[in-house]
This record gives C-alpha cells, structure tokens and sequence, in this order.
C-alpha cells in the first residue's frame, strides 16, 4: 500500500515540473521571436536608412576655401598675397576634460582657466563640430605642435590661408586688411552666400570689393574615424573658384617714398596724387599708418590701446575722412564766383590799409600796410585776403556755395574705399539748423577764404583741383584700375562716374590757371618753392584753423604740368605744421622730384649744402618767432595764413551785418 502511495506521488511531482519546463521554452521562443522580428525590422525593413546615417557619421562634409585674389601695383608689383596661418583645434567640441585642459594649457603656454574659457566659448565648425582653440598660431610654435600631436589625439594643428602684406604698413588705410566676419556681418551678408567661418575685408579695398576678392568656397568629402580625425578625402563635390586679381593705380615706390618722407619729417597728415584724365590714384598717403600683417592676426591689448590712444588718430584715414577748413586753397573756388557774377579778373582793389571794415569789424590782410593795387592774378599770387573779403561781401554767399558745390565740395568724392566723409560748405540754412543763428556778412567773408564753418576732405579737394586741370570735367577718383577674372583671364578696366560742368566758359579756367601758375614761378608767388626747370607747375598754398595747435594746418594743391595736358592733380595737408607755401608746398616739391625721376627718369639736380641748411634754418625759425610772436624772418604765407586764423577765432560767430 505504501508502495502504491509514493508512485502516486511521484506521478503528480512529475506532472507539475513539465508544466514548468514547458512554459518557460514558452517564454524563451517568444523573447527569440520578438528579438528575431526586431532584428527583422531594423536589417530589413530600415536596413536602408540606418546605413545611411552610419556613413554619415563615417563622411562629413566640409568647406573647401577659396584662395583670395592677390593686389597688384601700378607696375604690376605683388603688394598682397596668400601665407600660411595655423590653428589649434579641439576635436571635442565643448567637453571639459580636466586631464585634456592641463595638458593643454602646458602645451599652449596657457593657463587652465584660459584653455577652459576657450573650450567654453570657442568657436565650433559648422560641419566638424570642431572647437577652434587658439586662431592664428605663430609659426614656430605651431611646427613644434606638428611634431608631437599624434600623442594627443582630441588635438588637431589645422593649416588654413591667410593674408600676407608684404609693404605691411605702406598704404595701409587704402588697402584695408580682412578678418573673420562678425556675427553683424554674417547676418547682413548670409543671403549673398558667406558663412559664418568667412575672412571678409575689413576696411580699405579689401572691403570695397570683398564680393569679387574672396572667390567662391568649394566642398568635398571626408571620411572620420572614431576620435573625429580626418583619415582621407573622399570625393570632391565642388571646386572653389578663386578670387579675382586687383591692379591699382598706386605706385608702391613712389607710394613708400612719400609715406618715409613723413616719417622723416614726424610729419601727421595726408597726401594724394591721381591722373586727372582717368581718376585713377597714384599715390594715397595718410600718415601715420598702422601695420595690416598684426590687423588681420590677433592684436594684443597692449598694441591695440597703443594705437587706439594715440593723439595723431592713427586709425583715421585722413584723406577721405579727415575734414579740416581748406584755407587758401580754397580762393580758387571764391575766384570762379566772381568770374560767375561778372566781376572783370583784371579790375583792382586798391589795398593800402591792409585791411577790410564792415561797421565796427575789420578783417586783416596778412600783409601790414596792404598790398596796394590788386587784380585776380596777383590776389592768387600773392594770397591776397582783402580782394576776396571785398568781392565776396560783394556778390554774397550764394555764388561761392555754388561753385564749390559744383567743383564737388561738401559731397562725397565717390572714391572706391568705403569711410569717406562729405565736408561742409555752409549756408544760411546750414548754420542755422546746426547753431540756431543768422547767417551774417562775416559769414561770407570767411567762407571766401576757405575758414569759418567750410570743411573739406583732401580728396574732395584733389577732385576740385581737377575739375580745374580739365577745365570743366573730372572722373570720380579710384584705387583700383583694373579688374583680373584669374579662371578666365579677362581683364576689365575700372571707368568711374564723369562728372561735366557747363556753366563755365574755358576762358575761366584760363584765367585761373594762369594766375596759379604765376603763383609758382614768381618771386612774390606763396608756392614758389615747387619751381622748377622741367615742368610747369601750377598750385596754391594755404592754411587752416587747427584747435589742436598755434601752429595752423598747412595745405598745397596744384597739378602738372600746367602748359599742356596735366598728368598730376596733387593735394597735400600736414597737421600743424604752419604756413602751407613753405611746409606742404615743400613736400609735394619731394613727391615731383621723385615723380619726374620714376615716371619721367629726371633727375633733379639737389641742392647744395648751403642751400638745404638755409631751408632747415628757416622752417625752425618760423617755429621760434612764432612762439616769440614776432614777425621777423618769417615767411609771407605763414604770416599770411595765422593771420587768417586770428580773424576767425575773434569774428566767427557774428561779424558784421546780418545778410
């Protein structure tokens, strides 16, 4: 019976081990099922779409930059090209690895707080996700990089073009230097097809013609392993299209030669001389100059408030942005008014008082006692502010604003470097927006010789002194000449705006020519010192009020050659530097000297020893007497021009009658 009762049992134990055993392959063929119909899913039915973003993470796509057009001189001289420029990458965009920060930092010569700001802020590639550490290693530093970085591979010493300017500072505020664009700029120009990893120009040409320098980027494949580093370039999608070449019409040796003779002289100021027949530039000074090579790098601090502090106002382009009263040379302007209105060029004031009265104001002549009889031409010659006082109170305001706004004063020269500024020439409505006051007679007295509220850039002026070269037509000045397409080799000559006045008969510009030629080659003439026996020179002399200084602003403006077709419309300012005839007529003297050798191969025959020493001699007794305020020894057009600016500082704000 016993027996009986544990076979019984054992039967029923039995039983519930293969249910057990049962349900459990149950369990385990399903779990196999659902994994088989997963795999089946993914291998099969999104086989497709899983490979594709496998390779995408194995390819990438990245930009392929297009290699900037070059600049060119006049003579066909490389001025700028493409160098080679480093960077640190980090290849793991903004991870903070403390391990990976310290070896940076003792690689770098950093600290670890400026590796992890860097990590932190830097800039990531759109395409890599790489993090760009450190822009534009020094070569030295990163070759010894180059060397090791296989040790460290989250790092990457990438190679990329940058701008090289081989005259580094001559020209600089011309040519303008390139860096990477703003996210301002990126913002404004992401529709004409840059990014946000763009070098863009800056300033200067660089930036005028940016669009056509910078070409068009390319693209290409690459493929990655799995620290991100680029193991090899796989298929070129687009080639870049490399950037058109620049010619300007600068002579970059007689460009250097001006830019030493400032230095030489610790001269701040402008210069400009273009080809009156075309507008093209020759030489475009604005000194001092800063180096483009440490612009378009990474400028410390140190140098950047070093710069930026600096009282000359380096960063100023003062050619086409520097406004100052154009003085003197500015009658040649106040001369066609009255040969406008009617006033015969060989009618005479009689000066014998040296000065000129309304009411109780008088304005001086420089001279003391007066200049006696004056006609147009010797009212040039001489620098003659009575016969302009006379004839301007004369005629009014209007005649002069006219002719000035004509001859392209107060506006925009239309030079092809961006930054200019349009001057003033002032009338009544003018003054009385900006200083809620009448226009007066005095206003007009002063405006006739270039003082009072009248500002002018030296480009605009170097356009109105075209205007006269040409009797009666001018082109809008240019750096650029000619245009290089380098995939094509087409070349396209740069024609700008011509501008045609009407209004004035040939027998004007004449009159006018005549005299500023006299004003050269007479003994009583105010830029006597440009004589010379290889070309006729016509020019004016003047200088302006300087807030800044006792010393006024001195001017010289002229071309040549003045007996036939002029080549050369010239402009020269020297911040507080004196009487213009002596001080600016002197240096554009040393740009025509050096002009007639290079262009013309003369030479002109130096002067003796003697003769230089008498010269220095006199330009420090013109400083000397002037702090003495006494008028022995000194020349006629530095009495002359402070003399105007006394009359201005005490008759500006109401001289005489109301108009």
């Amino acid at each position: 019976m016993k027996l009986n009762k544990y076979r019984d049992n054992d039967v029923v134990l039995g039983d519930k081990r293969n249910t057990r055993e049962i349900w459990f392959k149950v369990i385990v063929f399903l779990c196999f099922f659902v994994l088989f119909l997963r795999l089946l899913y993914l291998q099969v039915l999104q086989g497709n779409e899983f490979s594709y973003l496998a390779e995408r993470n194995q390819y990438k796509l990245i930009k392929i930059d297009s290699p900037r057009g070059k600049i060119f001189d006049s003579k066909g001289k490389l001025v700028v090209t493409n160098g080679t420029g480093y960077r640190l990458i980090y290849s793991l965009g903004r991870e903070e690895n403390e391990e990976y920060i310290k070896e940076i930092a003792k690689l770098t010569d950093k600290t670890e707080e400026v590796v992890r700001k860097r990590i932190k802020y830097g800039e990531i590639f759109p395409y890599t996700k790489d993090n760009v550490l450190f822009e534009d290693l020094e070569e030295e530093k990163a070759h010894k990089l180059m060397e090791i970085i296989n040790n460290y591979p989250y790092l990457e010493v990438q190679v990329y073009s940058k701008r090289k300017y081989l005259y580094d500072k001559v020209a600089s505020h011309t040519i303008g230097y390139v860096k990477k664009i703003s996210e301002k700029e990126y913002e404004n120009l992401k529709e004409a097809g840059y990014t946000p990893r763009d070098m863009i120009g800056k300033l200067g040409i660089e930036k005028t013609y940016d669009d056509l320098l910078r070409g068009r980027n390319g693209f290409k494949y690459i493929e990655v392993n799995a620290l991100n580093k680029i193991e090899r370039e796989v298929e070129k999608v687009k080639s870049p299209i490399v950037g058109k070449n620049l010619h300007m019409g600068i002579n970059m040796e007689l460009q250097q030669y001006m830019e030493e003779e400032f230095e030489k002289d610790g001269r701040s100021g402008s210069f400009v001389a273009l080809n009156p027949k075309t507008g093209e530039i020759i030489t475009i000074v604005s000194y001092p100059t800063y180096s483009l090579n440490t612009f378009s790098s990474q400028i410390s601090p140190e140098e950047w408030n070093k710069i930026s502090n600096d009282p000359r106002k380096i960063l100023t382009n003062k050619t086409i942005a520097g406004e100052y009263p154009p003085g003197s040379t500015f009658k040649m302007i106040s001369a066609m008014a009255f040969l406008k209105s009617g006033i015969d060029p060989k009618l005479i004031y009689n000066d014998y008082n040296g000065y000129y009265q309304v009411g109780n104001w008088k304005w001086r002549a420089w001279k003391r006692g007066g200049h006696g009889p004056t006609d147009m031409k010797k009212s040039l010659v001489e620098s003659v502010n009575t016969y302009y006082y006379k004839f301007s109170d004369q005629i009014g305001y209007a005649p002069i604003v006219k002719v000035a706004r004509d001859f392209s004063l107060g506006q925009k020269s239309g030079i092809d470097v961006p930054g200019e500024k349009t001057g003033i020439i002032p009338d009544p409505d003018w003054k009385k927006k900006k200083t809620k006051t009448v226009w007066f007679r005095g206003d007009t007295i002063l405006l006739s010789i270039g003082q009072g509220f009248t500002l002018v850039t030296p480009i605009q002026l170097a356009k109105a002194y075209t205007f006269l070269a040409n009797k009666g037509w001018a082109y809008d000045p240019h750096v650029v000449s000619r245009i290089e397409d380098v995939q094509t080799g087409k070349i396209e000559t740069v024609v700008t705006q011509k501008t045609v006045l009407t209004d004035y008969p040939a027998s004007f510009y004449e009159t006018i020519n005549d005299a500023l030629i006299a004003t050269v080659d007479q003994n009583n003439g105010t830029t006597k010192i440009m004589k010379n026996p290889y070309v006729k020179v016509a020019a004016k002399s003047g200088s302006a009020q300087n807030p800044h200084s006792k010393l006024t602003h001195a001017w010289a403006a002229g071309y040549f050659p003045a007996d036939t077709e002029p080549e050369i419309v010239f402009v020269c300012l020297l911040e507080g530097a004196g009487g213009g005839g002596v001080m600016a007529g002197g240096m554009a003297k040393r740009f025509l000297d050096k002009y007639l050798e290079v262009e013309k191969g003369i030479e002109v025959v130096k002067k003796t020893p003697q003769t230089e020493t008498k010269q220095v001699n006199t330009s420090t007794t013109q400083r000397n007497v002037n702090n003495n305020n006494s008028e022995q020894g000194r020349g006629e057009e530095t009495v002359n021009e402070e003399r105007e600016t006394e009359t201005t500082s005490t008759t500006s704000t109401s001289e005489g009658e109301e108009n």
